[in-house]
């Protein structure tokens, strides 16, 4: 310990010359110990501190302070104290963030360099106003078992809630008794991390932290709750201390990333992600543009752009603007109208260029649709960073490349350079990049309901299919556009037992008994049951594939009778095949693991852990009712399995509803756009079979599929089993020649709906 109000665990630098010093502010009620999973996941260069005020841990018996200026004035003292010659880095957790904020105006103005504010799941100073309410037990247990810190059953222990309560009254009078209008407003960069599962601070409350600084003010998001520097340490460290001057990186995997956790939650407000070019946000709204220099019939100069926009969606939808300015200019240039059409949230828009047709108007537009936004990059180590679009050894790395920014690039680019040759197409030719394909409520069926005939589609090509190559990894074999996709629905478990104190574990544990199931479930299979586009694909897999035992397998069970055969062929077929999960997806019903929580405290055994998981069906296959009922038979009473349906939905209603988009028919593929792509592909993969194809993911199809529009999915370039393992993906990438051949495919597949041929 160096003075009372700061403590440097571990085997730290106390008083190093270089340097940063990152001083952390608990949560309401907490102390050091709520920062313990950051040690050993910094910066190498970092040394962390945590601030101990009286009445917790190793000061508890001393009296709380609850007046905000003493507070500060005493963290102040001991931070000049230990600071040496380091750059310092306040992070304040929930009410934290006001006692880093006020430490930070002292700091200042007693002349020492802040060289960043971060504000971590906390509301920002203008929502106090000093009127000192009065805060009592009941207040604290309220605000306790509101936030979750922790477990219901230990609240209800006398001597557990003797120790609990005191700091969290003396954090709540403190608030209470606190005005942030008053003093100056600092100067300083301020980070304001907002955690996109929390329900007490959500995104709108920590993007006011804007007004509360004189300096640059970067709005972030993180995935997690309230207590996100503990579920999601990780992003967290990240987003706090990424980019600060002559850093260097920890070499824990964890943050082998470095700025990538920041690059990928840029939400605006003056951000600048990365290393890589990206959009400057405008302080107000978040937005801004990047101009294209390059060659806009170049894929890859295209792509490369595209990667560098980051349209990290962290469950909400993205901001968008930027990429949208990007592309109008392109467009523009080239002579194509545009229009952007705003969603309700700030900077998350839809983009649109149109190419008039020459014809007689009688072909309704064909629609090529890209979605702009992407998954988050956080919390995994990439060799590269996720926005820089870097390529190395043929292969164009960054977030996107696969999913879908390369097929966008493909579809600007073919399209412009039909522009460039002046082309005349017998339809409209829109190219529409939408904003929350990934996750939030503004995407497809948003713009469709909300917009009504401004977009009359004859038909859609989107993300889809597939280009495969024979096993020698550079012969194509088939090619295949989907017409229909698998649909999915989120399943929850939860296992019960009780909650306890960590010296005391007994058999039968929450956390455990979760593992348990989770491996029973891991290990269940559906039979094998190709619905009417797969049996298509795979009868055509199995005249294009030069390995004979593969094609044996696929007839096998496609003639199969019974479920045991077509499982036992199915299943070889699957061993034999190149890219085993995607072929196994097209098959059957699946089961995805996405997310497990349980836990709160570190001294607590908990009661409840909790896990979710994706089914993807495909049309004309699996009833869902019937599976989610083999489920419940599987695991019996050891844990809860319940669907999760859209709010307000009971469970029937979301198997209904999930029934009828399974119902949705299969896109025709008896039409000129799917005549046209099939003879492009044969211009470009002369003797490949380009055939009908049932995708194994979701895409924005059902919107149109409802209103009768064909719709087809194409990914044009060739991919191999690495490349799509790594889809949604550490380390997403395509290959460079592979993308200039497919966006050929895409310009050949234009070419054939040309007038001027």
């Amino acid at each position: 310990m160096n003075v009372p109000w700061l403590t440097v665990p571990g085997e730290q630098p106390q008083g190093a010359a270089t340097g940063t010093l990152a001083v952390c502010f608990a949560p309401t009620g907490a102390h050091g110990s709520t920062f313990a999973s950051w040690r050993g996941r910094l910066p190498e260069d970092t040394t962390l501190a945590f601030v101990a005020p009286p009445g917790r841990g190793t000061r508890v018996d001393e009296e709380p302070v609850i007046d905000m200026a003493a507070y500060a004035e005493a963290t102040a003292a001991g931070i000049r104290e230990l600071r040496g010659g380091r750059r310092l880095v306040l992070i304040g957790v929930s009410l934290g963030a006001l006692l880093a904020y006020e430490t930070c105006r002292r700091l200042l103005d007693s002349g020492v360099p802040v060289a960043r504010l971060c504000a971590v799941a906390g509301q920002c100073p203008g929502d106090f106003h000093g009127r000192g309410e009065e805060v009592t037990v009941e207040d604290a247990r309220a605000f306790v078992a509101g936030t979750g810190l922790t477990d219901p059953e230990l609240l209800a222990d006398p001597e557990f809630e003797e120790v609990l309560l005191p700091p969290v009254i003396a954090d709540l009078r403190l608030a209470a008794g606190y005005d942030g209008r008053r003093g100056a407003v600092p100067q300083v960069e301020l980070r304001a991390v907002w955690a996109t599962e929390d329900p007490h601070v959500p995104e709108v409350t920590v993007r006011r932290w804007a007004e509360w600084t004189g300096g640059d003010c970067t709005l972030m998001s993180v995935e997690g709750g309230h207590y996100a520097h503990q579920e999601n340490p990780a992003a967290v460290i990240s987003a706090c201390l990424d980019g600060l001057p002559g850093t260097r990186p920890s070499r824990r995997s964890v943050l082998g990333a470095g700025a990538t956790a920041v690059a990928s939650t840029v939400l605006g407000l003056g951000a600048v992600a990365s290393s890589a070019p990206a959009a400057r946000a405008d302080a107000a709204t978040g937005t801004g543009s990047v101009s294209f220099d390059g060659d806009p019939t170049d894929p890859v100069g295209l792509a490369v752009a595209m990667i560098r926009q980051n349209t990290s969606n962290p469950g909400d939808g993205a901001v968008t603007l930027p990429l949208a300015r990007m592309l109008q200019g392109i467009f523009r240039a080239a002579g194509v109208g545009t229009e952007i059409v705003p969603t309700p949230k700030d900077g998350n828009v839809h983009f649109f260029a149109r190419v008039p047709g020459s014809g007689p108007a009688t072909k309704k537009p064909l629609v090529l649709l890209g979605h702009s936004d992407v998954v988050p990059a956080i919390g995994d180590t990439w060799q590269t960073d996720p926005f820089a679009g870097e390529i190395r050894d043929g292969k164009l790395y960054g977030r996107g490349s696969l999913d879908m920014k390369g097929v966008n690039a493909a579809f600007v680019a073919a399209l412009l350079r039909h522009v460039r040759e002046g082309a005349a197409f017998d339809r409209d030719i829109v190219f529409w990049s939408d904003c929350d394909e990934e996750q939030g409520p503004y995407g497809v069926r948003w713009f469709l309901t909300e917009h009504p005939g401004k977009v009359t589609a004859g038909a859609v090509i989107t993300e889809g299919g597939w280009v495969l190559d024979q096993r020698d990894g550079t012969t194509p074999m088939i090619a295949s556009l989907t017409c229909n996709d698998k649909r999915s629905l989120l399943l929850r478990l939860e296992t019960a037992s009780y909650a306890t104190h960590t010296s005391k574990p007994f058999s039968g544990q929450a956390v455990i008994r979760l593992g348990e199931v989770l491996d029973q479930l891991g290990q269940w299979r559906a039979h094998i049951r190709p619905n009417a586009l797969s049996r298509r694909y795979f009868a055509e897999l199995a005249e294009a594939t030069t390995d004979r035992p593969f094609a044996q397998a696929l007839r096998e069970m496609l003639g199969a009778r019974t479920d045991r055969q077509r499982d036992r062929a199915g299943e070889a077929a699957v061993r034999l095949s190149g890219t085993p999960e995607l072929h196994n997806a097209m098959l059957r019903t699946t089961l995805a693991f996405t997310a497990a929580r349980s836990g709160y405290y570190p001294s607590i055994v908990p009661g409840t852990a909790t896990a979710e998981f994706r089914a993807a069906f495909l049309p004309g296959a699996e009833d869902p009712g019937r599976i989610v009922a083999e489920l419940r038979s599987l695991i019996g009473n050891r844990a809860t399995l319940s669907v999760v349906g859209n709010p307000g939905e009971t469970e029937q209603q979301a198997l209904d509803r999930l029934r009828g988009y399974l119902a949705t028919p299969d896109s025709d593929y008896d039409t000129d756009v799917f005549r046209a792509w099939q003879s492009a592909v044969r211009r470009t993969h002369p003797g490949v079979r380009a055939t009908a194809c049932q995708f194994e993911a979701v895409t924005s199809a059902v919107p149109f599929r409802e209103q009768n529009v064909p719709v087809y999915g194409m990914y044009p370039f060739t991919v191999n089993r690495d490349m799509l393992k790594r889809m949604h993906g550490t380390d997403e990438h395509i290959g460079v020649e592979a993308l200039r051949q497919g966006t050929e495919t895409v310009y050949q597949l234009l070419a054939g709906l040309r007038t001027d041929a």
